[in-house]
């Protein structure tokens, strides 16, 4: 094309009288580059008009839609408003009879430390008068006691307070004085008093309950997650788990120190194929190493889902290494103590991540050259799994026309466990207990709702986020209060392929809290190391009732 061009020019200029010399020929060629020149600037700006056309109609359709959104959100908000009215009502009538119970509350702790202080003035004045008559002070004791115990005996029943006469009398035989048994009562009043204002014991249902299986739909989405707790019981120090990943990911580690030296265990990051990355840590929790699992396990989950997470930005040039948190070389891992971490991160190009666990000497970053793929257990808890979400959503809830309903989560059948590949030697493996996926539950209602979580494998110790709508996000533990973990005694029946099973009264319940119908909920929920697997998530109407059971402190 160009070239017919030229040509036309030189036989132009023959005509008009031009020898085609070769100035003649590079004026053309220029004259021609110029046009094209031009013709392509006049195409790049008619390009660059007509995209500034359709981003000024797509800038128009989406303040379209916004409008449209924010006088939506405008009118649920004057709808919420008004319901907010009425709770509010309701909960100033139940604020005022919380602060009923705990005046009572009180002024129960003042009588019994009155009675505990009368108690102990009694016994010091007993004592200084059986320095001079012992033998007197203690028959006077003995006769006290005995009086005690018949009268009442006679005020509340032979039959009822039989156990009770029996056991002072066993006191009696021991030696323990009336003012000793005022004592040791007051005293256990006094821990009882306390135990109900720190903690907060499991419930149970008064009575079985029929209670429908919801139907729901499982959706895997996010970027890759790395797991890391094969071998769970560490022998020896090297490389726990290693692949590369670039996106999103998300990294769940899981390891015990079985040896007698001190260790310590960090994700050290490295650029791959000589390219610049840049990393982004979005989410994180690490737990301090303890002998306590539970402590470890529900101590994760409680620094994963506070709000107390910012963005840290990291660079790694080619052929670097990093720490994706810095303070992991600052953490000993103690002989028989247990280490955990999640981190969720963002790597704009392929970097390679390794779990790593060194002598608490060494420099990670250069241990890992010497370091060995330490060979996984015979459970396999390790591996790549693509989608690091898991996206739970259920059939619309009615407490009328439904009573009690239920999800079961990680139970391996109807909540399926995932399936990945380990990297270090190729093989399948699949996450026993879906460790390091993050749940989001959502949830709704067509009136309000009860929430609550049993466990159906074991004791469990974790904690939720719950996002509400107007009434904002919290962080709810499971169990809550003083109660660390709960679940040794509850027991489920076996489920069927069936959509109904019961409630027994055996089920161990650590309620979430009770929500309006609108707008849905959402619950973010991981399963937390050391604990038993399944769990229900169990909504009930609002007026279900429940009593107050036993739990582990």
């Amino acid at each position: 094309m160009k070239g017919r061009a030229i040509a036309a020019v030189l036989a132009a200029l023959t005509v008009f009288g031009a020898a085609p010399s070769a100035s003649a020929r590079h004026l053309a060629e220029e004259y021609i580059e110029r046009v094209h020149r031009e013709r392509r600037e006049r195409l790049e700006e008619e390009a660059r008009d007509a995209r500034l056309r359709e981003q000024a109609e797509t800038r128009r359709r989406a303040a379209e839609e916004w409008e449209r959104r924010d006088a939506e959100r405008r009118a649920v908000k004057n709808q919420e408003d008004e319901e907010d009215v009425d709770e509010e009502l309701e909960e100033e009538e139940q604020n005022g009879a919380r602060g009923e119970r705990e005046a009572r509350t009180t002024e129960e702790r003042r009588q019994i430390e009155a009675q505990e202080e009368e108690a102990r003035e009694r016994e010091r004045q007993t004592e200084e008068t059986e320095k001079h008559q012992p033998a007197e002070a203690e028959q006077k004791a003995v006769e006290e006691v005995k009086r005690a115990a018949e009268s009442e005996q006679k005020t509340a029943g032979e039959a009822k307070r039989q156990p009770e006469t029996t056991t002072e009398e066993a006191d009696v035989t021991t030696g323990e004085s009336f003012l000793q048994q005022l004592l040791r009562r007051a005293r256990e009043r006094t821990q009882g008093v306390a135990a109900a204002l720190e903690g907060k014991p499991s419930l149970h249902v008064v009575k079985e309950y029929p209670m429908k299986l919801l139907h729901a739909e499982f959706v895997d989405t996010g970027g890759t997650l790395l797991f890391s707790d094969s071998p769970e019981y560490v022998r020896q120090p090297g490389v726990l788990y290693t692949d590369v990943v670039k996106g999103d990911a998300r990294v769940f580690y899981y390891h015990l120190n079985d040896t007698k030296k001190k260790y310590k265990v960090a994700v050290v990051l490295e650029s791959v194929d000589g390219q610049y990355a840049v990393v982004r840590v979005t989410r994180r929790a690490t737990a301090a190493p303890s002998t306590d699992y539970f402590k470890v396990g529900k101590g994760l989950q409680q620094a994963y889902f506070s709000d107390e997470h910012g963005t840290e930005k990291m660079y790694i040039a080619s052929e670097e290494r990093r720490l994706l948190l810095e303070e992991m070389d600052k953490t000993i891992l103690n002989p028989g103590e247990l280490v955990s971490g999640m981190v969720d991160f963002t790597a704009s190009a392929p970097v390679r991540v390794t779990v790593l666990c060194y002598p608490a000497n060494k420099n990670p970053l250069k241990y890992v050259d010497e370091a060995e793929v330490l060979p996984a257990d015979e459970h396999r808890l390790r591996g790549t799994f693509i989608g690091m979400d898991r996206v739970i959503r259920l059939e619309s809830y009615d407490p009328e026309d439904d009573g009690v309903a239920c999800v079961v989560l990680v139970d391996g059948e109807r909540d399926k466990y995932h399936a990945g590949v380990d990297a270090t030697d190729g093989s399948l493996v699949t996450n026993v207990g879906n460790y390091g996926m993050l749940y989001r539950i959502e949830a709704s209602s067509r009136y309000r709702a009860k929430y609550f979580l049993s466990p159906m494998g074991g004791a469990f110790a974790g904690a939720l986020r719950i996002e509400a709508g107007a009434s904002g996000t919290k962080l709810v533990n499971v169990p809550d209060g003083r109660v660390y973990y709960f679940g040794e005694n509850s027991f489920h029946p076996p489920l069927g392929k069936e959509n109904t099973t019961t409630l027994p009264t055996s089920a161990e319940l650590s309620e979430l809290g009770t929500y309006r119908a609108k707008p849905p909920i959402f619950f973010e929920f991981s399963p937390p190391g050391a604990s038993n697997l399944p769990v229900l998530l169990i909504l009930a109407p609002e007026d279900l009732k429940t009593e107050e059971g036993k739990g582990k402190s």
